[in-house]
């Protein structure tokens, strides 16, 4: 796609465009010859300011790389790489998107900053619309250009908190589980990354040793499994979806295998990251969710 280079005169280009235009109007009314040769230096040297203004914006192309695990109305930071495909280096470049903004002073071939985004709504996000701008060489004006770059990134539910007691499927008739954190310490079912968890299950020996902070997942005496549904929680679709995605987060935390029933589609109660980010994308694009520009 051809980029539509934008120009924006800053105060001092402002300035120094008055100063040019009262010079050149001073040298036609007095025929002098050294206001002809400032006159004609100050254009040129806006025109060359233009010139390399436009080079240091051309060949540039950008890389939105999101986090694991992105949700609606929750700002996540972004990885943003940005590459140069020209011959020679670009200076201050600025990039903004939803009004965060990361700076690159310098860019020889590649540099990696940080932004942060937030998406108002769950769904499928296929682009999201920057700004590349700078104000190289002497800052007289800023040229900017719009891009759209692609994440094909699926925004999940924005989780919100049920009360402690819901009736689940899969425990038997009349039977009420408690959503909470509370676990037993007889089987040791796996190792995780520190997540808040009392300090007493800390592994301390493979956190040591791999210089980062690892607990033990203990497996309660009774953790059936549960399939959560759309009738289990009350309110809007809206409300709904973010409840049971808090739900799958909480059960997954817990350790307890965990399925979702939804219209047309069932996945069995299982456990890990791969199964969780799964049940989290069916909730994600249920219903009314669809392809949202950012």
């Amino acid at each position: 796609m051809v980029q539509r280079y934008r120009v924006k005169v800053n105060r001092a280009g402002v300035f120094f465009t008055g100063v040019t235009i009262f010079l050149g109007v001073s040298a036609v009314n007095t025929s002098n010859n050294l206001l002809y040769l400032v006159v004609s230096f100050l254009l040129s040297f806006m025109l060359l300011s233009g010139m390399l203004s436009l080079y240091n914006l051309k060949g540039l192309s950008l890389e939105l790389v999101p986090p694991k695990e992105v949700f609606a109305q929750r700002a996540e930071n972004f990885k943003l790489i940005l590459r140069n495909q020209k011959r020679f280096p670009s200076f201050t470049l600025l990039v903004e998107a939803q009004g965060s903004r990361a700076f690159f002073p310098i860019l020889k071939k590649e540099e990696v900053g940080f932004i942060t985004l937030k998406f108002p709504r769950r769904g499928y996000y296929d682009k999201i619309s920057v700004r590349v701008s700078s104000s190289f060489p002497v800052g007289l004006f800023e040229r900017f250009f719009h891009t759209d770059v692609p994440i094909n990134l699926v925004v999940y539910p924005y989780p919100v908190a049920v009360s402690r007691r819901i009736r689940v499927e899969g425990l038997q008739r009349g039977e009420w589980l408690t959503v909470g954190r509370k676990k037993g310490y007889e089987h040791l079912q796996s190792v995780r990354e520190y997540m808040g968890e009392p300090v007493k299950l800390i592994h301390w020996k493979l956190s040591a040793k791999v210089g980062k902070l690892y607990v033990k997942d203990f497996l309660a005496e009774e953790s059936p499994p549960v399939v959560l549904s759309l009738d289990m929680v009350d309110g809007t679709l809206e409300d709904k979806l973010s409840k049971l995605a808090y739900l799958v987060l909480e059960y997954s935390k817990r350790g307890t295998p965990v399925g979702l029933r939804l219209d047309g589609t069932y996945l069995e109660p299982a456990l890990g990251e791969e199964h969780k980010r799964k049940m989290l994308r069916e909730l994600a694009l249920f219903g009314d969710s669809h392809r949202v520009r950012a």
